[in-house]
């Protein structure tokens, strides 16, 4: 079989697969779940997992801070948000929705368990009594009142795991709902809102950097050779070879997330190198008087083996990203790889076929732009073997330079900082930090050894000075704990009145506590702080988010905190997404620095092996 019935066969065969690729590439997705950066298979992880099944979810709620000029407790005002409370209700996707005109104070009595409103917007002339209530309490401060009274927060609950369209219509219906409650300035906030934005920000990038690497090569192609063909034949292989790696991932089930959306451009610079390689030895054939066919042939004959192992290399080097325990890092690896082979075996199918039916193969000239590049290198080489000792005195100290630079290296993400200053969401963000307690979660669990009471009397002894710690000293605010429940209990059975809310003074107030509200344990809004097992609860608050450094020396100090404590039969382990969102990029770092020592020690076997030198 000649070579030029063994490049149509190849090319025939590239057709099928390119044809099969565009079609499976219909089903090609954008996926903005943060929760697939999350470490796979790492104890934090799985943990995470197990916490989230038993409490609920960390990150299902939308914040919506609405501000006035005048007090909140403006009546007009307050019926507006009165009505807003209950239209956002009304929505198919959420659950609940707490503000100060539809939260209720427990009251426990002889007739069972009932509510007494926050503010009573039927009775307008009991506002001045209610506002003076809820400011003396203390608890609602930060929490749904902001320190000037000129802020209220709705906390609104929704369904947990929504799909991308269900997140996104219910976001549609909020803003639509606030749109029409005539409140003026208002912020919202939330996971779903944070995804949706990264979603948006991923798809524009996604072209703008295609669009960019595109004009780019083309301007780069155009400067070399000068002329259509020289443009649009490496252009076409390496496109080919972005189509295949999409539609490879559309086959497989791949959705384009922040990391894939980079691989276009990876293989829009890798996969040219072997085109450039292959076209310029072509030319040089043919200026030498060959035919195309032997031309080209002599071509991949005398660069096609160093283009191999250029690809196998790279290849390899995204591979290592496989070590890494991050799936989207791990599939950004794979994907970048199968794009580099691609890449390769279209310059040695698709590009020959195409080089071969160029009818003046003479305008694939590439043009060096009068730069004298010959001269300048050669003149660079015997510099080179003139002063071995400089330059490798020089290398050494710039490797001893960078290994002290890298051990430096600090990992501080915050949640938005991948966003511009002036976005709207980062504008959200600094109102909630500003007038509440911040929007960067806290999560943490405290359990006991199996068969024993997480609500015993001493155990609550220890969990209440960590609560107070948590609040006093770290900042953390709007905390819900075991201790909140016991004292949202103890304010219950005593009218609701505020003077009662925290814990009883002694063991026996304490025991006659728990006899009166046993029954009520079971509620689902106490299970969620509570787990039914009875050995274990939850501790859940809001912070500033000030960078993970800050937040880690935040947990350091808390941890020294619990150890220095006489809780030899309690157990505290932070955790949430927020959590693992930080301990992801640490994760990351680690598997970086191991996979670019794996990346340099096959790249010198690789050496070895072709020079048998060392």
């Amino acid at each position: 079989m000649g070579f030029k019935r063994v490049v149509n066969s190849g090319v025939f065969i590239v057709f099928i697969i390119t044809g099969w690729f565009i079609w499976a590439m219909k089903d090609l997705k954008f996926d903005y779940n943060f929760e697939h950066f999350f470490p796979v298979e790492s104890d934090d992880a799985a943990f995470y997992y197990q916490y989230r099944d038993k409490f609920g979810a960390d990150n299902d709620f939308l914040l919506i801070g609405a501000q006035h000029e005048k007090s909140v407790f403006d009546p007009a005002f307050l019926r507006r948000l009165d009505t807003l409370s209950q239209k956002l209700r009304a929505l198919p996707a959420v659950k609940s929705v707490n503000g100060i005109t539809n939260v209720k104070v427990p009251v426990i009595n002889s007739f069972g368990f009932t509510g007494i409103p926050l503010v009573n917007l039927h009775q307008p002339g009991s506002l001045p009594d209610d506002s003076a209530r809820m400011v003396n309490a203390g608890i609602y401060t930060g929490s749904l009142l902001s320190k000037d009274l000129h802020a209220t927060l709705l906390v609104v609950k929704h369904a947990q795991h929504l799909e991308k369209e269900a997140a996104d219509t219910l976001l549609n219906q909020v803003d639509e709902t606030i749109a029409r409650a005539g409140l003026g300035k208002v912020f919202v906030t939330g996971t779903i809102r944070w995804e949706q934005t990264y979603l948006e920000k991923t798809r524009s990038e996604m072209w703008l950097f295609i669009g960019l690497s595109l004009a780019l090569v083309v301007l780069f192609l155009w400067l070399t050779f000068r002329s259509f063909w020289g443009v649009i034949v490496p252009l076409l292989v390496v496109l080919l070879s972005i189509i295949w790696t999409l539609g490879l991932m559309a086959a497989t089930g791949k959705a384009l997330d922040l990391m894939v959306i980079l691989v276009p451009c990876i293989l829009f610079v890798v996969g040219m190198s072997d085109v450039i390689h292959i076209t310029s030895q072509f030319h040089e054939k043919i200026v030498a008087g060959l035919p195309p066919q032997s031309a080209i042939f002599e071509a991949i004959k005398e660069v096609g083996f160093a283009t191999f192992l250029t690809c196998i290399a790279t290849a390899f080097a995204f591979l290592t990203l496989r070590t890494t325990a991050i799936n989207p890092i791990r599939d950004f690896g794979t994907y970048t790889a199968f794009g580099v082979i691609a890449a390769y075996l279209l310059s040695i199918t698709i590009l020959p076929w195409m080089l071969m039916r160029v009818k003046n193969p003479s305008r694939l000239k590439i043009h060096t732009l009068n730069f004298a590049w010959d001269s300048r290198l050669k003149t660079l080489l015997r510099w080179v073997f003139r002063n071995p000792k400089p330059i490798l005195g020089a290398m050494l100290a710039l490797v001893v330079v960078s290994l002290w630079g890298i051990s430096r290296i600090q990992v501080n993400n915050a949640l938005l900082n991948d966003l511009s200053k002036n976005h709207p969401m980062i504008k959200d963000f600094a109102f909630f930090d500003q007038h509440f307690s911040g929007v960067r979660g806290f999560e943490m669990e405290v359990s006991t050894t199996e068969g024993q009471n997480i609500l015993s009397w001493e155990n609550l002894q220890i969990i209440q000075k960590v609560n107070r710690f948590l609040h006093d000293s770290l900042q953390i605010g709007n905390i819900i704990s075991p201790v909140e429940v016991i004292s949202g209990f103890n304010q219950a059975i005593h009218d609701g009145e505020p003077q009662w809310y925290g814990m009883p003074k002694s063991q026996p107030a304490y025991d006659t506590l728990m006899q009166k509200v046993k029954p009520y344990l079971k509620y689902s809004t106490v299970r969620a702080y509570l787990a039914p097992s009875g050995n274990s609860a939850r501790f859940s608050g809001q912070m500033k988010d000030k960078g993970s450094k800050a937040v880690g020396a935040k947990n350091d100090r808390l941890m020294q905190f619990i150890h220095a404590l006489p809780a030899a039969n309690l157990e505290f382990r932070i955790t949430g997404s927020s959590d693992l969102i930080d301990k992801s990029n640490n994760y990351l770092m680690a598997n970086m620095l191991e996979g670019l020592s794996l990346d340099v020690i096959v790249l010198m076997l690789i050496i070895f092996l072709i020079f048998r030198s060392w």
